[in-house]
C-alpha cells in the first residue's frame, strides 16, 4: 500500500510502500478514503512528541483521517466491518497513521477517537473535522465564555480559528476576529461580529476601541508570544488568555488576574460527539483550504501548500 512514512524520529516524511497493516485484539482496519493534516503530525514525526505515547517504525504519519472498517479483531465490540469511521487515530502503539490507503487502530484509540460518520457526510468532510475541531470546542468550553459575552479570535483564518468562530457564534458569543482585508467578509461569513484587520493598527488598541470595557476572553490559534503579551491586557478580571499554539509563556502562565493555560485537548470521545453534534445540525462545517492527492503530503506537511481563501484544512483525498 501506499504510506507516507518516517524511519526513524527527525525524519523528512515521504511517500512508501509498505505491507498491509492486519488487525490484532481490540484493534479494526479500515480503509482510509480521506485524511487531513494538523500540527500534530510534523510534532510526531519530529519526536517532540516521543515522551507522549509509544511509537513503532516505519512510521505511518496522519492523525485525523476517515473511511470504511474492513476487519476487526478480536474484542471489538464498538464497530463492525462495512461501518464508516471518523475521528483522531492515535493508538498506542502508534505506528499506522491516515496517511496511508489502509490503517490499523485501536477501536477504542488510547489517545484518541472515533466514532460512525453520520449517513449525510462526506469522506473529505468527515475528515477534517476531528484534532482542529474538537480542539476549537474544548478551548471555548474551558474559558466559560458567557452568552452575549466578547471572544477575541487571533488566528482565525486557520483550522483551529475557523472552527473557533463557527461554535462561539453558535452559542451566542460576540466574536472579534483577526484576518486579512482580502479575507475579511469571509471570517464574518463564518459568524464574526467584528474584524481587525491585520497590520491595520496594533491589536491591543484595536481592542480598546473594540471592547473598552475588556473582552471576556482571547483565544490565539497562531503561537506568537509577543503577540499573546500584547493583548492580554485587554482581557477583563477574571477572564481567560487560551492558546491552542502553545503561544504563551511563564509570565503570562503564572499571572493571576486572568485564568491562562496551552490548552492540550481533552475529554476527546465527547469532543467528537459534540462536533459531530454540531456538523450534523449544520452549526459547523469544515473550511477546506486545500484538497491533494495523498502523494503531496509531504509538500502539505512542510507548509509548501499556498490557499487563495481562508486557510482552513488541508485535506487528502486516499482513495
Amino acid at each position: 500500500m501506499r504510506a507516507i512514512a518516517i524511519e526513524r524520529f527527525g525524519d523528512t516524511p515521504g511517500l512508501k510502500e509498505l505491507p498491509v497493516p492486519e488487525p490484532g485484539s481490540g484493534q479494526m482496519q479500515v480503509a482510509i478514503e480521506a485524511a487531513s493534516t494538523s500540527p500534530l503530525d510534523m510534532a510526531i514525526a519530529s519526536g517532540s512528541l516521543a515522551a507522549i505515547g509509544e511509537y513503532g517504525f516505519p512510521l505511518t504519519l496522519g492523525m485525523d483521517g476517515a473511511g470504511t472498517v474492513t476487519a476487526i479483531g478480536d474484542d471489538v465490540t464498538e464497530f463492525r466491518v462495512g461501518e464508516r469511521v471518523f475521528g483522531q487515530f492515535w493508538s498506542r502503539p502508534l505506528r499506522f497513521g491516515t496517511f496511508a490507503e489502509v490503517c490499523v487502530v485501536q477501536a477504542a484509540p488510547a489517545f484518541g477517537a472515533l466514532a460512525a460518520i453520520p449517513d449525510e457526510l462526506a469522506s473529505d468532510v468527515a475528515a477534517a473535522l476531528p484534532t482542529s475541531g474538537m480542539t476549537a470546542l474544548g478551548a471555548i468550553d474551558h474559558m466559560r465564555v458567557p452568552e452575549g459575552g466578547t471572544l477575541f479570535v487571533i488566528g482565525a483564518t486557520g483550522g483551529v480559528g475557523t472552527f473557533a468562530v463557527q461554535a462561539a457564534a453558535a452559542r451566542g458569543i460576540r466574536v472579534v476576529a483577526t484576518a486579512s482585508a482580502q479575507l475579511a467578509e469571509q471570517v464574518r461569513g463564518l459568524g464574526a461580529d467584528e474584524i481587525v484587520i491585520r497590520g491595520a493598527e496594533p491589536l491591543d488598541q484595536a481592542l480598546r476601541e473594540l471592547a473598552p470595557e475588556g473582552v471576556d476572553a482571547i483565544l490565539d490559534a497562531v503561537g506568537n508570544y509577543s503577540i499573546t503579551s500584547s493583548v492580554a491586557g485587554a482581557v477583563r478580571d477574571g477572564g481567560a488568555l487560551f492558546s491552542t499554539a502553545f503561544g504563551l509563556g511563564d509570565q503570562l502562565l503564572a499571572g493571576e488576574r486572568i485564568r491562562t493555560a496551552n490548552y492540550r485537548l481533552d475529554r476527546k470521545p465527547e469532543r467528537l460527539a459534540e462536533l459531530t453534534k454540531f456538523v450534523t445540525a449544520g452549526t459547523i462545517r469544515p473550511v477546506i483550504g486545500a484538497n491533494l492527492p495523498l502523494e503531496e503530503a509531504p509538500r502539505a506537511l512542510a507548509g509548501g501548500v499556498e490557499v487563495t481563501g481562508l486557510r482552513g484544512k488541508t485535506v487528502l483525498k486516499v482513495r
